[in-house]
């Protein structure tokens, strides 16, 4: 979402027209889910992906057509073509329903609500963002934009309150009815997750542009300054200082996933009480197993309880034989983005 947002923005503060590819109902076996999007240009350039193949060239196609007839349309793919060899059959199996927008230039109502989508997700609110189909082909599509507080910015097709009920119904088959007949596309806008890594080493350094690819921001802290050097880290949010209360100077919510990979037991301890502290959604510890049955027996007998200590991945990472700082910063990513995703183990 990050990459299409500020190419969307920078396309609309350049008075320029686009095209907003986004698959708004699944059904089988698609290359990727409900909620997938991509950004046409009209050099026929993209920003994003909805899965890429032929799918995507073909909707790159559709795209071009919408940015030559400047009319929204929505288009239903069989994908269940059944000759592997093809290089014209889409062989998922499913179906898809894309919507491609029409974006004009400098469409200030869309400005608007794209401005709001950022800061929220800055800000790590939730919201939802509701592209509001029209009656007839050739009609306007309408987006806004519910706020947990109930705020709208954008398009009021409805009262909050009955848009949060549509909240309720979102399905990954396709858009959902308003009240007054129309369909809506209703996608979950979620914040920006953050991760923190405790330690600068080997490790970390591998870890924090997998992390930043996956599409998480970056804190990395330590308290050596030959270490904590943001050269080492581009991209990332670097911290120079003490690992006691280094969480606790931090923004640390339900968006936020914890790595500890520091130097040493003692730092890794610290750091660890400290997380089990927070609400963040994931906390990891690099330790071997019989390291990591030491430091559970010792936070249980110092008071913490069971439902508290399972929060704890350790062996961080998923198991997949990962032995250099590399494959262990795939592996790691890959758990935060199962986590991330609301998958099990």
């Amino acid at each position: 979402m990050k990459e299409i947002l500020s190419e969307a923005l920078a396309l609309l503060d350049d008075g320029e027209d686009f095209a907003l590819v986004r698959l708004v109902g699944e059904r089988g076996s698609t290359p990727r889910a409900a909620g997938a999007e991509m950004l046409v240009r009209r050099d026929g350039s993209i920003a994003g992906t909805i899965g890429g193949g032929l799918l995507e060239l073909t909707m790159m196609r559709a795209a071009a057509d919408v940015l030559g007839t400047r009319v929204s349309r929505m288009v239903d793919l069989r994908l269940a073509g059944e000759d592997l060899t093809s290089d014209e059959e889409m062989v998922c199996g499913g179906s898809a329903e894309v919507l491609i927008t029409y974006v004009p230039p400098g469409d200030p109502a869309l400005r608007e609500v794209l401005l709001a989508l950022e800061q929220t997700r800055s800000a790590r609110r939730r919201a939802w963002l509701f592209t509001v189909l029209p009656r007839e082909e050739g009609g306007e599509v309408e987006i806004c934009l519910l706020r947990d507080d109930d705020s709208i910015v954008g398009a009021q097709p409805c009262e909050p309150a009955t848009l949060r009920t549509l909240v309720g119904k979102i399905t990954r088959h396709g858009p959902t009815a308003l009240p007054d007949g129309r369909l809506a596309a209703v996608e979950q806008v979620e914040a920006v997750t953050t991760a923190v890594i405790c330690g600068a080493g080997h490790v970390a350094r591998a870890l924090a542009p997998a992390a930043l690819a996956a599409g998480f921001a970056v804190t990395v802290l330590d308290d050596r300054e030959e270490f904590a050097d943001p050269r080492r880290f581009p991209g990332a949010e670097v911290v120079l200082g003490p690992f006691t209360g280094a969480l606790e100077r931090l923004d640390v919510d339900a968006a936020s996933y914890i790595v500890i990979v520091t130097r040493g037991h003692a730092h890794d301890m610290e750091v660890l009480v400290q997380a089990l502290r927070t609400p963040a959604r994931y906390i990891g510890l690099m330790a071997s197993r019989s390291k990591r049955t030491r430091m559970i027996a010792a936070l249980r007998e110092g008071g913490i309880d069971e439902g508290a200590l399972s929060r704890v991945h350790s062996p961080i990472g998923l198991d997949i034989g990962a032995e250099t700082p590399e494959e262990l910063a795939v592996s790691i990513v890959a758990e935060m983005i199962q986590v991330r995703a609301g998958r099990s183990a």
